[in-house]
């Protein structure tokens, strides 16, 4: 680097004034966008699992009974595909308490179902007292519990709805044995569970029963090399086919977020702009005099640039450090909004895993870098119309 341009570079970013402003606002700028990155895709994230390992699996295998899918289907799938297959009978139906009612799924399931990766996602609060009554036992989540004002032990009515129309309405009694808990009260009022066999008893048909099928780590991104292994013998579907408008408004709400910040983005630099053109305007007496004793205007220009450039990526990567550290830690605080217990709070999900989106950081702060590198070029353009003759001028 030419000397000139490395001193008088260096000495405009160490000299106080607009520069450090300039630093200071783009650090501001880009730690809360890091910190709603983390955030939105954080939850997301977690909404998704709870659909994934809760409501529909990874894949569904439709009119198929367990036994016949672990004879026929699974020796034809690679080892180590294949987390657990669950065999799961679902129909819907009306509960009621003596206070209220509330329209749930029934998903009928074994023993085996709450294996360690669903426990990860859920709680129970079990009934301890014995009960020598022959009424069916039922979970149902704490949002359908106070909906229903019941608790452990109490009793529920069911109208089941049939999967054959040719049958009619049909009213059981249950008894709460277990309460859950997901954090996430969207889902949890629309399902209860009971038992695989009682739920089968209920919904006899056979489009009733699916095997419910999650994939180890490694395919959780690759669910279609899955289900081209498993779809030879019966139809097979994912998650996101079963929830559409919710996998649809991931997808457009991260793509608004993402449009929002860029335009954040873009203002801030476009600031950087305006410091770059004001430190010009202020130098003017300075550059005239170095124009005077030789130096050429790319030399004036570069170490401008090199200016405003060097403290704006150094604003963007405190920026970036600042939201990491904010965003990494933010389960206390959205434990305290979670234990308010705000009903408003209730569409969103606060007890999830913190993961950071380094793809979405990495293209705003890419978009950051150019847009700043293009409008300082273009505000500096003023650096050509300033001559040693302003010396004299400015007099």
């Amino acid at each position: 680097m030419n000397p000139f341009v490395r001193l008088w570079s260096l000495k405009r970013i160490t000299k106080r004034g607009r520069l450090t402003s300039c630093l200071i606002l783009i650090a501001l700028v880009m730690a809360p966008l890091v910190c709603a990155l983390i955030f939105s895709d954080s939850m997301m994230e977690g909404i998704t699992s709870k659909y994934i390992y809760l409501s529909d699996g990874h894949l569904q295998m439709e009119g198929i009974r367990l036994d016949e899918f672990n004879s026929k289907v699974l020796p034809s799938v690679s080892p180590g595909m294949i987390y657990s297959a669950d065999e799961v009978t679902t129909g819907y139906a009306l509960m009621y308490s003596a206070t209220g009612t509330s329209s749930v799924m029934i998903k009928g399931v074994s023993d085996s179902y709450f294996n360690e990766l669903r426990m990860q996602q859920v709680s129970f609060d079990y009934n301890t007292e014995e009960s020598t009554s022959s009424i069916r036992s039922i979970s149902i989540s704490a949002a359908t519990a106070k909906k229903l004002q019941v608790g452990l032990g109490d009793r529920l009515a069911l109208m089941i709805v049939p999967d054959n129309p040719d049958k009619v309405l049909r009213p059981v009694l249950v008894r709460i044995d277990a309460i859950f808990r997901s954090g996430y009260d969207q889902l949890d009022e629309l399902i209860c569970f009971l038992d695989l066999s009682y739920a089968q008893e209920l919904y006899a048909e056979k489009s009733s029963t699916s095997i419910e099928i999650l994939v180890t780590p490694e395919y959780m991104e690759n669910l279609g090399a899955v289900e081209e292994k498993l779809g030879w013998t019966h139809d097979v579907t994912e998650w996101s086919e079963h929830n559409v408008s919710v996998y649809e408004n991931f997808v457009t709400s991260r793509q608004m977020i993402l449009i929002i910040l860029l335009l954040v983005v873009v203002v801030a630099a476009f600031y950087t702009a305006s410091v770059a053109q004001q430190m010009i305007q202020d130098d003017i007496q300075e550059i005239a005099m170095v124009k005077l004793i030789g130096a050429s205007d790319t030399l004036v220009r570069r170490s401008a640039f090199i200016s405003v450039y060097t403290v704006t990526l150094a604003g963007m990567v405190l920026g970036i450090i600042l939201g990491l550290i904010i965003g990494s830690n933010l389960g206390p605080i959205l434990s305290l909004l979670s234990s308010m217990g705000l009903d408003s709070l209730t569409f969103y999900l606060l007890d999830f895993s913190i993961t950071v989106p380094w793809l979405y950081i990495a293209v705003i702060s890419a978009c950051l870098m150019l847009i700043s590198f293009i409008a300082i070029q273009i505000a500096l353009g003023k650096t050509r119309r300033i001559t040693p003759i302003r010396l004299f001028t400015s007099l």
